[in-house]
């Protein structure tokens, strides 16, 4: 998608559209792909400009670029702007643990179709206190088990099958296709939305 307004459009606009132009070559890419592993390279290859176009928008909010968010507190203004945003972008924050994963802790693995496997990723830690604090990796994705006192401390868990991902909001097992096809459909409409707050 590039808008007509494109070419006189301030740099941090022009590269949310350049960020959107490359995340659909990707996907596009993929689908061409009869290669397993050179299908989901490009699909995770196309996480990486999906949410940049997101950390674009945040980082305008966080500079004060958005009237209707401007705080002193900038940290304030990202996070009020990002409550506005991610409801409005589907698998927001699924997408977000993906590239998390992917970049800085344990790098998402294409499947192997000769075998099932299942991972989870965390931090995550368990604290029994008065009773028992457990993970159990079930089909439909992770369950937590307390009993007591006992509490479970996670920061962005992952939990992958076969090259699909599971979403706590909405409690399915995802694949990387759906996730993206999804949230760069909204796209489009999310930057008018940027465009408009942008210009005051």
């Amino acid at each position: 998608m590039i808008d007509d307004r494109f070419p006189f459009a301030s740099p941090r606009l022009q590269g949310i559209y350049e960020q959107h132009r490359r995340a659909r070559r990707f996907v596009q890419l993929a689908r061409r792909c009869k290669n397993p592993t050179t299908r989901f390279s490009n699909l995770i290859a196309a996480v990486y400009p999906s949410r940049a176009i997101v950390e674009l928008m945040l980082e305008a909010a966080e500079k004060q670029e958005l009237k209707s968010f401007q705080n002193k507190d900038a940290r304030k203004s990202r996070s009020d702007f990002e409550k506005v945003l991610a409801p409005k972008l589907p698998h927001y924050y699924l997408l977000e643990k993906i590239r998390i994963h992917d970049f800085h802790r344990f790098g998402c693995i294409l499947p192997d179709p000769g075998y099932s496997r299942m991972f989870v990723g965390g931090p995550i830690e368990l604290i029994a206190n008065k009773g028992t604090a457990a993970l159990a990796v079930t089909p439909k994705g992770p369950k937590h088990i307390l009993t007591g006192n006992s509490k479970i401390k996670e920061q962005r868990p992952l939990c992958m099958r076969d090259g699909s991902f599971f979403e706590e909001e909405t409690e399915k097992m995802l694949s990387l296709d759906e996730i993206l096809d999804d949230f760069l459909s909204a796209v489009p409409s999310v930057i008018k939305c940027f465009e408009s707050l942008a210009a005051g």
